[in-house]
């Protein structure tokens, strides 16, 4: 059975009615912008340029609008056209259906919320039962950033065989920017806070998520960050290895800062929890962790540093 066959069949009044809803939302969220603002412009005409999106989708022919980029004091942020997030929006729902058959279960950050839960419980577990003595805490830079739209749209393409998803996928991945100086085609790079940007991040690190599937350690994803928990120093030289090959070839690198290879001995932090390491103890304990400055990333005979694709000993 393929991926095509996986998708639930496309219902024009389901999706115009989840369209709606999701309109109706961001539309009471900006009841006070200003009268010119084009949320108004939108409601007044939702029954023209909703129902022609959703048509466009249903054929296979839905072309977003040019993101727009914004520049802020601490960051720069590129944003989609509302009409596109409400049909990028329906575009997933019809997608999640695929979810259980393509994207890897230990990619926790697909499942939303429950994602940061479900990974704190199983990362008590095994402290608590396997005592696993090296950890790989990771961290990729500028991910989102980085991602060639080239690979993204072949791996689109080798999960998805249908010729309408491939299309509109492609077309969202690889949208012009619009900025002050004029409009950019980039090579690399997803919207951050597009509908689909989880999505994306998933399919474009299967090959990681994967690789650890047949090894007897513990691995968990969450967007950038990655966690092994090895039971030897073999394992954890082998998950190094297997992890740097893997992101050589998606043309990733970790952060220096925030990425940890070694012993775990010592405390660490995942998604913002603190744990403490394999010491001998009745029970694990975990508690909010404040910031990164409190794991050690200096102790020189029991951790790596990520440096530049390659490590530091």
């Amino acid at each position: 059975m393929t991926v095509k066959s996986r998708i639930h069949r496309w219902n024009f009044a389901d999706m115009l009615d989840v369209g709606r809803r999701l309109f109706t939302k961001i539309n009471k969220r900006k009841q006070s912008a200003n009268h010119n603002h084009e949320i108004h412009f939108l409601a007044r005409e939702i029954d023209e340029w909703l129902p022609t999106g959703i048509q466009s989708m249903i054929d296979g022919n839905y072309t977003p609008r040019h993101l727009k980029r914004y520049y802020f004091q601490d960051e720069m942020v590129d944003q989609l056209h509302i009409s596109d997030r409400i049909f990028q929006n329906i575009l997933l729902k019809q997608l999640k259906s695929t979810f259980k058959h393509v994207i890897n279960p230990n990619c926790l950050h697909i499942r939303g919320p429950s994602g940061v839960k479900l990974a704190t419980q199983r990362i008590r577990q095994v402290l608590d039962e396997e005592k696993p003595q090296y950890i790989i805490r990771a961290d990729i830079k500028s991910f989102y950033k980085s991602i060639p739209h080239h690979k993204l749209i072949q791996d689109i393409k080798k999960f998805y065989d249908y010729p309408k998803v491939q299309f509109m996928l492609q077309e969202i991945i690889a949208n012009p920017i619009e900025t002050p100086r004029g409009y950019k085609n980039s090579v690399t790079g997803i919207a951050l806070r597009g509908p689909l940007s989880q999505f994306f991040s998933a399919i474009y690190l299967k090959p990681l998520d994967d690789a650890f599937d047949n090894m007897d350690v513990t691995y968990i994803r969450y967007q950038d960050d990655l966690l092994l928990l090895c039971k030897t120093k073999r394992q954890l030289n082998r998950c190094r290895r297997k992890m740097m090959e893997i992101l050589a070839e998606r043309q990733l690198k970790l952060s220096r800062k925030k990425s940890r290879i070694g012993s775990i001995k010592k405390d660490f932090h995942f998604l913002g929890i603190h744990y403490p390491g394999t010491q001998p103890q009745d029970h694990t304990k975990v508690v909010q962790a404040a910031n990164d400055s409190m794991i050690d990333h200096h102790n020189t005979d029991e951790h790596i540093l990520v440096m530049r694709g390659g490590v530091r000993q």
